[in-house]
């Protein structure tokens, strides 16, 4: 009975993570086909934060992180919760950081596998590239690499927590030609994240 359980668990674990990867996915996807128009009409849907902000991401000091955000970000309330999403915007640059939910530390290795697979099966325009692995905050371990379609450009990025039962996803996206200094502003937010002490 009690490994029965378990398995509902993981079963019920795993559906959620895909669940929540698919999200990310799908925003991006939109970002991706419906075009910079229908984006910009979400303008009024800006809050201005503060150059210096902090923001947490996650629930419990053993489940959340922070990211640090420059000056000129809004934050957009209705695609935003602390305790899962946060959608920020430079002019036309778009930040999406994600909370993920993981079963068990053997995901880790398949997050990216996935992302491309449903990446193909919705828009076979879009591209994502091999990942780059590189040291995070607390020398994690971490993965990013370039996502490209006609109209835009950018990133996705994972980063595992050290328990590896969550991990944060942040994707950048841009129009082409958009200036490398607002690229830049977008990477450093990216590399602001940092974990709880506590979820060690």
């Amino acid at each position: 009975m009690a490994a029965d359980a378990r398995g509902r668990g993981l079963a019920v674990g795993a559906t959620r993570f895909r669940l929540r990867w698919l999200a990310i996915v799908v925003a991006v996807m939109a970002l991706l086909t419906a075009g910079w128009p229908v984006l910009n009409a979400a303008v009024a849907n800006r809050q201005p934060l503060p150059g210096g902000a902090r923001l947490t991401i996650g629930s419990g000091a053993s489940g959340s992180a922070t990211v640090t955000v420059g000056p000129g970000w809004s934050i957009q309330p209705a695609q935003s919760n602390g305790t899962q999403e946060y959608r920020l915007r430079n002019a036309a640059v778009v930040v999406d950081i994600r909370h993920l939910s993981l079963v068990d530390r053997h995901q880790v290795p398949r997050l990216w596998g996935g992302m491309r697979q449903v990446l193909a099966v919705i828009d076979p325009g879009a591209r994502l590239s091999k990942p780059v692995s590189f040291t995070a905050a607390h020398e994690l371990p971490a993965f990013t690499g370039r996502i490209s379609s006609p109209p835009l450009v950018g990133t996705v990025t994972i980063v595992p927590g050290p328990a590896r039962n969550f991990a944060i996803g942040m994707v950048v996206l841009a129009p082409r030609g958009t200036s490398r200094a607002r690229l830049a502003a977008a990477h450093r937010i990216i590399i602001s994240l940092l974990f709880s002490r506590a979820s060690k």
